[in-house]
């Protein structure tokens, strides 16, 4: 089930701008729409949204949540085993090969979308989330 945008959006733009997969469509100060086969279900859009016109897929209004609340990935140095799954898996392109052995690393924490695919799609559970810090690649570093 993906996510419904109500009458009450207000063509913004908040959530074309943080879907990482392109599913949102929508002119400036137009209701926006979201294409259930893009949609990943990572609920970037109703977190950004300032008129809380996004139901989610549990059929309740999702509220806005800021940016310094979202989760982010966290590499365990001991566990990971440089599969690269989470690299070619993240739809906002952002986990990055960040050394010659392959380690990841985020490139900017702040266009995370949250998704998690990262965290489920990895074969040794080396991936938490928790809230992001202040460093620029999050300090998660392999």
């Amino acid at each position: 089930m993906t996510f419904e945008i109500l009458e009450s959006c207000s063509g913004c733009g908040m959530c074309l701008s943080i879907c990482p997969v392109k599913a949102i469509s929508g002119g400036p100060g137009r209701k926006h729409t979201v294409d259930p086969d893009l949609c990943i279900g990572c609920m970037a859009c109703a977190r950004v949204c300032m008129n809380s016109a996004v139901i989610g897929t549990d059929g309740t209004i999702v509220q806005r949540e800021t940016k310094k609340s979202w989760l982010v990935p966290h590499f365990d140095p001991k566990k990971c085993r440089r599969c690269n799954m989470c690299f070619s898996m993240c739809p906002a392109g952002i986990i990055t090969k960040a050394d010659s052995n392959n380690a990841p690393s985020l490139t900017n924490s702040k266009l995370c979308a949250s998704c998690h695919w990262c965290e489920k799609v990895c074969p040794v559970m080396a991936i938490t989330f928790s809230v992001s810090s202040s460093e620029p690649n999050n300090g998660d570093q392999v």
